[in-house]
């Protein structure tokens, strides 16, 4: 009897930690309905193949503001800058003397945290709560796309017990490949301008 009652005690305690994860992640999409304008700064390591352990290195800043602005630019290792003004996303690429223009709605399919923070109130139109998981005084969730016209298969998002935003988020590609963003900062609310939502690094026609 003893030992039936510590079981449904350990039963009882798996599904409050259960509960628990996925209050703090329905409370982070709550509050980012809130946010009206982000400022992120990131890590970001690419891994193109696991099993040659292979990893290139940059850093960059994400500045976002609602509805769907949006200036993705590296600071170190690349110079590629990704500017949308809500209706339209340029992608300049001066490596290559090159200026891409597709529609912001299009692009969002290939920047999901971009996704993320413009609909936090629709998650479930576009993906699934796939499990969570806790380890020391983190919390991973694991996300899957339900749209089929993309290339990642899931994101693995993580934050720490005590900050109401996440430290990283991993994206994991059809082809192995990852690339995971560690959050350095995350500001919000600060004051952006539409005059920064403009490419500056690219001075040749779009393509």
């Amino acid at each position: 009897m003893k030992k039936m009652a510590i079981l449904m005690a350990i039963i009882l305690m798996f599904f409050s930690l259960q509960a628990n994860a996925k209050t703090k992640f329905s409370n982070f999409l709550s509050h980012l309905e809130k946010v009206k304008t982000l400022e992120i700064s990131f890590v970001q390591i690419t891994e193109y193949d696991p099993e040659l352990e292979e990893k290139d290195i940059y850093k960059g800043k994400i500045e976002y503001k609602r509805p769907a602005k949006f200036k993705w630019s590296y600071t170190k290792n690349s110079k590629i800058e990704i500017v949308s003004d809500g209706k339209t996303v340029w992608t300049c690429i001066p490596e290559n003397n090159k200026l891409e223009k597709t529609s912001t709605e299009e692009s969002m399919d290939y920047f999901p945290i971009i996704r993320i923070l413009e609909y936090p109130q629709e998650f479930s139109k576009y993906f699934m709560l796939v499990s969570d998981a806790k380890f020391k005084d983190k919390i991973a969730y694991e996300i899957t796309p339900k749209r089929k016209n993309v290339t990642y298969e899931k994101i693995i998002i993580i934050f720490k017990e005590d900050k109401p935003y996440p430290v990283s988020f991993q994206v994991i590609n059809e082809d192995g490949s990852t690339i995971t963003y560690i959050i350095e900062k995350w500001q919000e609310n600060v004051k952006l301008p539409d005059t920064i939502f403009t490419i500056n690094r690219c001075k040749v026609e779009a393509k």
